[in-house]
């Protein structure tokens, strides 16, 4: 994450944006007709499909193993380079000014395609890569038209064979000169080469909620807080501090009687609320590196401990919140790594360590995280479903716990009546994206897993849905509520963020108060 020169002068200031179902929604709520809202989407990142023609070349015959080894390596060095041109840089970067267009590889998602050979040597493919940024990255990039397509050319670098084998962990061939900081510019030409990229917008997701219903079945939603080491000011503590307060705060139980005497065995902050009618325990608990202590971040033996933790709170907690520094390849940073290599948990780990089999919530709260993402999803516990990473496109602000509050504050968000209620990912991403901007940073906060998420609210009344009724106590619990239909009269509803989630013959439409004409959420109507 990165500080700003802005942060004493710059006050936050953010729209809110609600989930129908509250008893505290209008009670005027009325269906809105197609062409009668206002057209407005607030997601700041798309994903765009990258595509090319690679080749790997062997001085001998090669095995089909070797060939689909060496391929593979070739598509992580495409993405890193590619990843290179698109990141945002800043002044004391070595290639601030190669590229630097908000945008990011996903590194781990590829296809590799029409593998073929003319002399058993050379293999030639055909690759397909994802990338994230802004919705404006086409028009920044050098682009011509080619066969209908919009391509790029780019230099990229030409690592050995022996040199792309090379992935042990914070010893790969991509951290070493010329690679790490890449600019051909600087580059002799033996060691680049030129590529001819494509490059096209990905089919965009829908918003969906956050499975609260999931998170909540057993009767305790648990949550684990990680605070990475911080170079800056030693933000680990300071924010570690500030959310103790800020627990405190919000009615939680502290385990002890101050920050002093917190410790990563003094147990989670607790606090009880009701989701759907049933009385659960929300548990937090914070962990961070505390020198002079068993989690001290600068000793081998403290990041060691850090360390495990994070694999243990990835393995068993619901939910997991890491604030702090990471970037391009790379993952949770919770140790001093000027004085030690232990205690950074890599991005490439988190697509083999042992996860819950449950769903899951995983917050990346840090520099360039995208990538984090898809090395979750193709966890072999996962295989793409089961859970939720929240990751950033370009630079956060490591100066203040806003993302960590602002997100506890979504998947605690409740009615007036106290009963959890459920937020959708758009609502979440909007604030966060807001709250980035107001402190001068362009983050592009997004969520990878969304497909997977209910589009109905997770607590809705699916029987209610077309009955009569008078006010939104009469529909059942978080997730309904009563608006008006057309000719139909006041019938009870549910909030939904798509058609299918309705049933048949409705749509998700949106709804707004009659008395103020404010849209305020989505819901299945005629």
């Amino acid at each position: 994450m990165r500080t700003t020169a802005l942060l004493t002068c710059c006050a936050l200031i953010a729209g809110c944006s609600t989930t129908p179902g509250d008893d505290g929604d209008p009670e005027d709520s009325i269906a809105v007709d197609d062409g009668k809202a206002d057209d407005f989407y607030s997601a700041s990142a798309l994903e765009y499909v990258v595509t090319g023609t690679s080749s790997v070349t062997f001085t001998s015959q090669p095995s089909m193993t070797d060939v689909e080894k060496l391929i593979s390596e070739k598509q992580i060095a495409i993405a890193w380079f590619l990843t290179q041109y698109l990141v945002d840089k800043e002044d004391e970067d070595a290639n601030k000014n190669f590229g630097g267009y908000g945008g990011m590889a996903k590194g781990g998602m590829w296809d590799d395609l029409n593998v073929q050979t003319t002399d058993g040597l050379t293999y030639t493919f055909d690759f397909k890569q994802l990338v994230a940024g802004g919705k404006t990255l086409m028009s920044k990039l050098p682009l011509r038209t080619v066969g209908g397509q919009q391509v790029f050319d780019l230099e990229i670098g030409k690592p050995t064979n022996d040199q792309l084998g090379q992935l042990t962990t914070n010893e790969e061939w991509y951290r070493q000169a010329p690679f790490d900081a890449w600019d051909p510019s600087k580059v002799p030409a033996d060691q680049k080469e030129t590529m001819t990229f494509a490059i096209g917008k990905e089919k965009a997701s829908s918003d969906a909620f956050f499975d609260i219903a999931r998170l909540t079945a057993d009767g305790v939603l648990d949550v684990d807080m990680f605070f990475g080491w911080d170079y800056h000011d030693n933000f680990h503590i300071k924010h570690s501090q500030d959310m103790f307060t800020w627990l405190v705060d919000q009615g939680f139980k502290a385990p002890v009687s101050d920050w002093d005497h917190l410790t990563k065995d003094t147990g989670p902050f607790t606090k009880k609320m009701n989701a759907n009618g049933k009385t659960i325990t929300v548990e937090v608990r914070l962990y961070f590196g505390k020198p002079g202590t068993d989690t001290d971040p600068d000793t081998d033996a403290g990041g060691k401990v850090l360390e495990g933790i994070a694999r243990n709170s990835l393995k068993t907690r619901d939910v997991v919140v890491y604030s702090g520094h990471s970037g391009p390849f790379y993952g949770f940073a919770l140790a001093n790594w000027n004085k030690t290599y232990e205690g950074d948990l890599d991005d490439s780990e988190m697509r083999t360590i042992p996860l819950a089999s449950k769903y899951q919530i995983v917050v990346a709260e840090a520099c360039d995280t995208y990538q984090i993402g898809e090395a979750f999803l193709e966890n072999p516990a996962k295989a793409g479903k089961n859970i939720d990473v929240i990751t950033t496109t370009s630079f956060s602000n490591a100066a203040t716990p806003a993302t960590a509050e602002d997100f506890m504050t979504s998947l605690l968000s409740h009615d007036s009546l106290g009963r959890l209620r459920g937020q959708t990912a758009l609502s979440l991403l909007t604030k966060l994206d807001s709250n980035a901007y107001e402190y001068g940073f362009h983050t592009m906060y997004g969520l990878h897993g969304i497909d997977n998420d209910p589009k109905l609210h997770p607590f809705a009344n699916v029987d209610a849905i077309g009955t009569t009724c008078s006010k939104n106590a009469d529909c059942g619990g978080p997730g309904n509520l009563c608006v008006t239909m057309g000719t139909s009269g006041k019938r009870c509803t549910a909030a939904c963020t798509a058609d299918e989630a309705c049933p048949t013959d409705y749509r998700c439409k949106s709804v707004a108060s009659s008395s103020t004409s404010t849209i305020f959420g989505k819901a299945c109507a005629k």
